[in-house]
């Protein structure tokens, strides 16, 4: 028996893939080197997508709890709306671009919009995509509710 065959010996097992043809050594690099840049503008694009999702239902959160606040309190209580609307958009770092309260229409429905500010970390990629993006861009959220006791 070969010495250097032994079952205590993890060299002498041929396992894994057959050595490459000398033609096929660095086409492994090549590939990568050329899917590389499509894989890093696809991840940079979710990254600040994902971003503006996240920004954009803080809009429509920050606008749900000022209506909410809109709706138990006075008309003329609009400092606290625009107070707690501050509080959600600040406690993540957002700006707050405008606030409209809106009504109490006919049907005693009271609405607030809320504008926030978001600044696009990846802009040029977008115009090089051939998307036309705006930095800093408002993303806005509204919500609507019946005013209480009306």
């Amino acid at each position: 028996m070969d010495p250097r065959v032994r079952a205590d010996n993890p060299r002498s097992m041929v396992t894994g893939p057959r050595r490459q043809n000398a033609d096929e050594r660095g086409t492994a690099l090549i590939e990568f080197a050329l899917v590389f840049p499509l894989l890093l503008v696809l991840t940079l694009t979710v990254v600040d997508l994902s971003r503006a999702f996240f920004v954009k239902n803080l809009a429509y959160q920050a606008a749900r709890e000022g209506v909410r606040q809109l709706v138990v309190m006075s008309a003329s209580d609009s400092a606290t709306v625009r107070q707690r609307v501050l509080q959600v958009t600040q406690s993540a770092n957002v700006t707050l671009g405008s606030l409209t309260i809106t009504g109490p229409t006919s049907d005693h429905m009271m609405g607030v919009t809320v504008g926030v500010q978001f600044n696009w970390l990846f802009l040029g990629l977008f115009d090089w995509l051939g998307a036309s993006f705006t930095n800093p861009a408002t993303l806005n959220g509204a919500a609507w509710m019946r005013k209480e006791g009306a």
